[in-house]
């Protein structure tokens, strides 16, 4: 990728080049899921190298005078359309292979399953995840084929692995649609993974619970861990009272029900009802005569500090040491997080070298993590920058939000060149990290910082590009780089990519940048429209009216001088329950000021202090000095007849405390 394609201050070849190294790099499958694929189609493999071996090209390949394998140029053109492909594949030049397969689908030469499927285990096992899906998805093009059973669950396992559990998600209803029914292992593995993205404009929460939904219909029998997976889709979607009612299914198919289910249920109430709700779930814990594990107190200590609450949180761990419970990671780690929520940086890193010292528990890359992220909120990044070494050092492997925290605070850092940032991408690949939709999304929204959002949709286009879905976030920061460039339709385009994508949701930040991308066009019935979805899925989702969304469209009608639409709009805002906030008062009062709606602006500042904000007097005085600059040359082209007293004008002058004519007796 050349340097032109991102921001002027990158062109160096080490930071694009250091970019150019993940693109197109995945994480390794489920090595068993893979040889368990394989040794289910030995048979037929036997069948496949034979016809490859017997081809006249191909033995003259295999039994001349070549000891090894021939590179790719090496190649002659066998006679049978398919045999330089089997060829290729049983050589390991997968290369090649993937290279035929793409010359026959564009000849329309038709390529038998099983041949593709052997590619695609052969891609899998050399943990070329991307080019195996890219290669199962080329051949659904052209109308779907049918695979074996263990194809699809080998690429749903690789997907899993590699972080992708839409594309999964994808692939599992591909096996669905070749008329195979997915055992419940497949079910709980993909409801497990779209349960632990956590990611702001996607639905996976939702999509869990909806496979799970199906699963429970087909009346399978299932053990206690599909029972748990199923627990955890449930509260994952607040729906605490399903989840109580398996355990209650549990109950009746004599599944035993340990303290992993009654974890969950405590997870579930805490995240929904804080410390207040853990107390009936404790207590229903110990009248099964179960006792508290270190999930257990590892979840309370998560639901105090959650709570702001670090004192009662201390206390806990203290609890779990007289109950014999040994602190764990996973306790001083909560611990550590709320230090840096409470911007204790001190803190933080003092108990690291406790758990260190005093306890002997070696902190892993969520502590290290969590301590970086510490350490940029409070600008300390050399801190951080050490914070890394040790970790390197100590063995413990820094993952993508590692290194995505410290990218962010280069790319918030104005002083900070982006090649640092580009560096920072280089010792992710010493480390085998590969880049996540975050790392696009931090460089994307260093451009807009920057103010260089022309950068932004070529970003955009190269994280697609690489094989990486965009989320919610990534689509708001195009669609606010496209609004600083002018491009409303094409804004709006990427809105409505985004409204279609099953692998993410348009959210309230996605809605507020549309809005103000159309509002600053000056497209206000299309600004309203989407108003209205945006107060709309407030309301859905139990959120106050969005003053962001409701902000942008009065902003745009005050670009057009049309103070009676703006004053409709923060009426409606009103009528949804919305509070105002300074800048859409500000924004009004210039406007009817600006445009001489005198009475309107004295109806704006009389609500303003109903609402304790009195309005900012000298800056409105400003507003009307110019207001009477354009009256005095509007006046001059005009004949010396002199005017009827405005009396709202008078009035809003008396409530600026400025000479006025409120009190002429002819008014009386």
């Amino acid at each position: 990728m050349s340097s032109q394609g991102l921001c002027p201050t990158w062109s160096t070849n080490s930071s694009v080049s250091a970019l150019g190294v993940f693109l197109g790099t995945s994480k390794p499958p489920s090595r068993a899921l893979v040889l368990l694929h394989g040794t289910c189609r030995d048979v037929r493999r036997g069948f496949i190298d034979s016809y490859a071996l017997q081809s006249p090209s191909a033995g003259t390949l295999i039994t001349g005078s070549h000891k090894g394998p021939r590179l790719p140029g090496s190649l002659s053109a066998p006679k049978n359309a398919q045999s330089k492909l089997l060829l290729a594949i049983n050589l390991g030049q997968l290369a090649v292979a993937a290279e035929e397969l793409k010359r026959l689908q564009t000849d329309s030469i038709a390529v038998e399953p099983y041949t593709i499927e052997q590619l695609v285990e052969a891609l899998l096992k050399k943990q070329k995840f991307r080019a195996a899906i890219a290669t199962f998805k080329s051949s659904q093009q052209s109308g779907p084929l049918q695979f074996h059973y263990f194809t699809y669950q080998s690429l749903v396992a690789a997907a899993i692995k590699a972080g992708e559990p839409y594309t999964a998600l994808e692939v599992f209803r591909q096996l669905q649609h070749a008329g195979l029914t997915p055992n419940f292992v497949t079910y709980s593995g993909l409801i497990s993974a779209l349960g632990k993205v956590r990611r702001r404009g996607q639905p996976s929460a939702d999509l869990a619970y909806q496979l799970w939904q199906e699963l429970y219909q087909l009346q399978t029998p299932l053990d206690a861990a599909a029972f748990r997976t199923g627990m955890n889709a449930c509260i994952s979607v607040g729906k605490l009272t399903e989840a109580r009612a398996l355990l209650q299914d549990m109950k009746q198919q004599n599944i035993p029900a340990d303290i992993r289910v009654f974890n969950i249920l405590l997870k579930g109430y805490s995240r929904r009802g804080g410390v207040a709700a853990v107390a009936g779930i404790m207590q229903e814990m110990s009248d099964a005569g179960l006792k508290p594990s270190a999930v257990t107190y590892n979840t309370l200590i998560d639901t105090y500090v959650n709570a702001g609450q670090l004192p009662q949180a201390r206390q806990m761990c203290s609890d779990a040491l007289d109950a014999g419970v040994a602190l764990d990671v996973w306790s001083y780690s909560a611990l550590i997080k709320g230090y840096v929520q409470e911007s204790n940086l001190q803190a933080a890193l003092g108990l690291l070298q406790e758990m260190k010292q005093a306890h002997g528990v070696l902190p892993n890359e969520v502590t290290y993590s969590t301590l970086i992220d510490g350490c940029v909120r409070e600008g300390a990044i050399e801190t951080g920058r050490q914070l890394l070494t040790e970790m390197v050092a100590r063995g413990v492997k820094p993952n993508a939000v590692t290194y995505n925290t410290l990218l962010r605070a280069y790319a918030m850092d104005d002083k900070v060149d982006m090649k640092d940032a580009f560096g920072m991408l280089a010792e992710m690949g010493k480390e085998g990290v590969m880049p996540t939709v975050d790392t696009f999304n931090t460089l994307m929204d260093a451009c807009i910082r920057r103010v260089n959002p022309a950068a932004v949709p070529r970003l955009f286009h190269q994280m697609e590009q690489s094989g990486y879905i965009p989320d919610a976030v990534s689509y708001t920061t195009l669609i606010r780089a496209l609004s600083w460039l002018g491009r409303s339709n094409d804004a709006l385009q990427a809105f409505e990519e985004l409204n279609a994508n099953p692998n993410a949701q348009a959210d309230l930040y996605a809605y507020n940048a549309i809005i103000s991308a159309l509002s600053v066009a000056g497209r206000m019935e299309d600004a309203e429209k989407y108003l209205r979805h945006a107060a709309q899925l407030a309301q859905d989702q139990q959120e106050p009216a969005p003053v962001e969304a409701f902000g942008a469209t009065i902003k745009g009608y005050a670009r057009l001088n049309n103070a009676e639409a703006a004053l409709d709009v923060l009426r409606e805002f009103w009528q949804q329950g919305g509070e105002p906030d300074d800048t859409m008062f500000e924004v009004l009062v210039n406007l009817c000021v600006r445009t001489g709606e005198f009475r309107k602006a004295l109806q704006v500042v009389h609500a303003m202090d109903k609402l304790g904000r009195p309005a900012d007097k000298m800056r409105i005085k400003k507003v009307l000095e110019e207001f009477y600059r354009r009256q005095e040359k509007l006046k001059r082209r005009r004949s010396n007849t002199e005017r009827p007293v405005n009396e709202g004008l008078e009035r809003f002058k008396f409530w600026l405390g400025l000479p006025n004519n409120y009190y002429r007796d002819d008014w009386q």
